[in-house]
């Protein structure tokens, strides 16, 4: 019987054998492989598809109104798919319905207020990640548009550039989320339908304007407008740079100022300043960005411009020498030195700025003594006893101020900590309060306070190396024990800089500041 089984199974690989082994005339037909889909992409009707909105989950959505229906379609890649067979499917089916052939129908907001609408090649839908989805929002009623706003970062484009509008429609419960693009001028300027504008043509001008209006798709006629400048390519044929700031010209730059905004001039003067190319000598000390240098260490450094056209460039030396220190208030969004927002009794310091001073509020410490530090929040700070040994603070003396108010006293103390490029500690600038080697009194009754490197010791490490910086890590200056005063008061902040001596601290004040004044200590 087993051996009857084995021939007829031997009978039967003989025959599978005899197929394949054809001459090469008689061989097997090329059979075409079988196809899966790739990818599925819904196709939605130009008039529905001009209504979707991307909302803040980052969702596509299409608003419809209860009763509306929709076909939706589909595409599948590659175009030869064998199997093509797709399943629709809703994920609330109380909000809108889809049929086997992709009518959407929208029933009601009730529930979630949408419905998640997918479709998917056959056989493939759970794990496949084959599929395309579309948020249906329903509303019980068209909510018109009131009031559509349009705004943009930028406000001109070159030809051949682009910019995006952004554009906001109320009431925020208005339907249609999304707005019909019009430009006054298209040989000028287009618009696409998501609101962004292509410069196209000035016609020879070196600008033209042109208007951008967005309408409402819901038949209410609320639009708005913004007027965008299109602006003619010219190539810069040379450059100029200002040598202002040039230390060719003995000009210097304080690390803490953080950068600066290089002035320049192009031939012909209305060229396209996106076109020159700007480069460094040191990174490590400078970096550059159409034309605003940031400085990131110490040393010098060469920033270059370039016409891409001609190869004609300017050049500009700057210096970041370590130890100077420059903070004179007058960048609101970047200053160094705020009080040391200290509190107690229910009061707290503040600061508030102005251009050229910050005003600083103390707190009250007890019934009979105030208080408000100074504290250097862009750290570190570097000092150089060698370069910059000079330590000086424009700043109201509350003595002076507050004299009538019964301020007879006050302390005054740089609390810092940091470490020689050689590693050597230093703490407490001259040891001590009131320990300051200077005092000018202003003209306009303000004190400057003096610290020289060269001559004070620290209360840790001893003196200063004029050989190399110091880094500190903490940096503050403590207005202390302002006694006797039963209130919180003000005093002003006008600079804090470093120089290379106290000549300079005098020539300042009355070069730059404007003020006579008279020595004190």
């Amino acid at each position: 019987m087993i051996t009857k089984y084995i021939n007829k199974i031997f009978a039967v690989l003989m025959v599978g054998c005899s197929l394949v082994a054809c001459t090469d005339d008689e061989r097997i037909p090329n059979v075409d492989p079988a196809y899966c889909p790739d990818a599925i992409e819904l196709q939605i009707p130009e008039d529905y598809a001009r209504l979707i909105y991307t909302d803040n989950t980052g969702a596509d959505v299409l608003p419809l109104i209860v009763g509306q229906t929709v076909q939706l379609g589909y595409n599948l890649e590659p175009a030869d798919v064998t199997f093509n067979d797709v399943l629709w499917t809703s994920s609330e089916s109380s909000v809108a319905t889809v049929t086997e052939d992709g009518l959407v129908e929208a029933l009601s907001e009730k529930g979630l207020g949408y419905s998640i609408v997918t479709v998917a090649p056959k056989g493939m839908y759970s794990g496949s990640g084959v599929s395309s989805t579309l948020k249906v929002k329903v509303a019980e009623h068209l909510q018109q548009a009131t009031e559509v706003n349009i705004t943009a970062e930028e406000t001109e484009v070159y030809e051949g550039e682009q910019i995006a509008l952004n554009y906001e429609i109320l009431p925020e419960a208005t339907t249609y989320r999304t707005l019909e693009w019009k430009s006054s001028d298209e040989s000028v300027a287009t618009v696409d339908s998501k609101g962004v504008v292509t410069g196209v043509n000035t016609g020879g001008s070196i600008k033209k304007d042109v208007t951008i209006t967005g309408t409402a798709l819901d038949g209410s006629g609320v639009s708005g407008s913004i007027t965008i400048t299109v602006k003619r390519i010219v190539q810069p044929q040379s450059v100029t740079i200002d040598q202002t700031y040039s230390a060719d010209n003995g000009y210097a730059f304080a690390l803490n100022e953080q950068g600066v905004a290089l002035k320049f001039t192009t031939n012909p003067t209305e060229s396209t300043l996106s076109l020159l190319e700007w480069t460094t000598s040191d990174a490590s000390v400078a970096t550059v960005e159409a034309g605003y240098v940031t400085f990131n260490g110490f040393g010098n450094v060469t920033i270059t411009a370039t016409c891409p056209e001609t190869g004609n460039s300017s050049s500009i030396k700057l210096s970041i020498p370590a130890g100077l220190i420059r903070e004179t208030f007058h960048n609101e969004n970047h200053f160094s030195i705020y009080d040391a927002k200290q509190s107690g009794n229910g009061t707290s310091t503040s600061h508030e700025w102005h251009d050229g001073y910050l005003t600083i509020t103390t707190y009250k410490v007890n019934a009979t003594t105030e208080r408000a530090d100074l504290r250097w929040w862009d750290l570190p700070v570097y000092l150089h006893a060698g370069n910059y040994p000079i330590i000086a603070i424009k700043v109201d003396d509350v003595k002076d101020l507050y004299k009538a108010d019964g301020v007879t006293a006050r302390n005054l103390n740089f609390d810092v900590v940091g470490k020689s490029e050689s590693g050597a500690d230093y703490k407490a600038l001259a040891n001590g309060n009131n320990k300051y080697m200077g005092d000018l009194k202003c003209s306009d009754g303000s004190h400057v306070f003096i610290y020289d490197l060269s001559t004070q010791a620290f209360g840790t490490g001893g003196m200063a190396p004029t050989n190399e910086w110091i880094k500190f890590t903490t940096f503050q200056l403590k207005y202390a024990d302002i006694k006797t005063i039963d209130h919180q008061i003000t005093y002003n902040l006008y600079w804090f800089q470093t120089f290379k001596s106290i000549d300079d601290v005098k020539k300042y004040i009355t070069d730059v500041d404007k003020l006579s004044y008279e020595v004190i200590k």
